[in-house]
């Protein structure tokens, strides 16, 4: 379990041990935080037949069956684009039997916001009246697109953000290399997105991306050299534009009124480039001659 969601866990094991558990759970919190661990490690408790002070024993055939990925009580929901009603009508038709092992019945729903209104609404009457020892898990990094029916029959928990601290700690054990604090302050609230970030191979690494800036900020590179050389990536860049800007106001306080409306700009910038057809080398090349003349002002 990740240490920053660990106090959590034991609350939920707790009140499990003592069969104070709501039947349906709306765990919510951002990407890159460890959810999914998170949501397989409670289904594992909740299944488990021997567990110990609020631990699954590891042992039990439940837990062997949930560790090899076919425990038969066990049922998970998922779908790149939108989860539709068949999926659902399926998973509740999972759940209206009796276990197959005599011990609880879980069913998890990944991405839960991604629940089309159909599926969403054939979900209700399970959630309102589920049967006997059944736990129903709904995750999400979206809450708020979730119909406010499925919020309000779920007991809403939401799932700690670490510290930068926290971050840094985990991340020392997990990268053998050092890694620039900024860039861990960048993705300080998604260990899980960082250290995906570290372990793909970067066309712009963020030293790169540093180096390119300063050059932007003295005139030594021109921002359409830029703009075509970070070409590849302008959606995650732009990204990284609106955290690099929101640090320099910090640094220079005299140009925060600039700075914070290319901050807006950035913003903008990634919704654009989202649009089908929009040229992003030209939305990211106009940012950067932005910034560019910053120094003018």
């Amino acid at each position: 379990m990740y240490p920053w969601l660990q106090t959590t866990y034991n609350q939920l094991a707790t009140r499990k041990q003592e069969n104070k558990l709501h039947h349906a759970l709306l765990l919510q919190g951002p990407s890159g935080i460890g959810k999914t661990e998170f949501v397989k490690q409670l289904a594992t408790l909740l299944l488990c037949a021997k567990s110990v002070n609020g631990q699954s024993c590891g042992q039990c055939q439940s837990c062997l069956l949930q560790k090899a990925g076919n425990h038969p009580d066990n049922h998970e929901v998922m779908s790149e684009k939108q989860i539709g009603v068949d999926q659902i009508r399926d998973a509740i038709k999972k759940l209206s039997g009796s276990a197959q092992l005599s011990g609880a019945k879980v069913l998890i729903i990944h991405a839960a916001h991604s629940m089309t209104e159909s599926s969403a609404n054939a979900l209700l009457k399970t959630l309102e009246e589920p049967t006997a020892n059944t736990y129903l898990l709904l995750v999400t990094n979206k809450a708020e697109r979730l119909l406010p029916t499925i919020i309000s029959r779920c007991e809403r928990i939401a799932m700690p953000v670490p510290t930068f601290a926290q971050t840094s700690a985990w991340l020392i054990k997990q990268w053998p290399e050092p890694v620039d604090e900024e860039f861990i302050h960048l993705y300080a609230n998604s260990p899980l997105s960082l250290l995906n970030e570290l372990q793909q191979e970067q066309s712009v690494p963020y030293a790169d991306f540093k180096r390119g800036l300063e050059g932007l900020m003295t005139q030594q590179i021109n921002p359409s050299k830029l703009a075509n050389d970070w070409q590849t990536q302008v959606e995650k860049l732009l990204k990284w534009l609106q955290f690099w800007l929101h640090l320099q106001v910090k640094k220079s306080p005299q140009l925060s009124p600039q700075l914070w409306q290319l901050h807006q700009e950035a913003i903008q910038a990634v919704k654009r480039v989202r649009n089908p057809g929009v040229n992003k080398v030209l939305v990211l090349n106009q940012l950067l001659t932005d910034i560019s003349l910053l120094k003018s002002h």
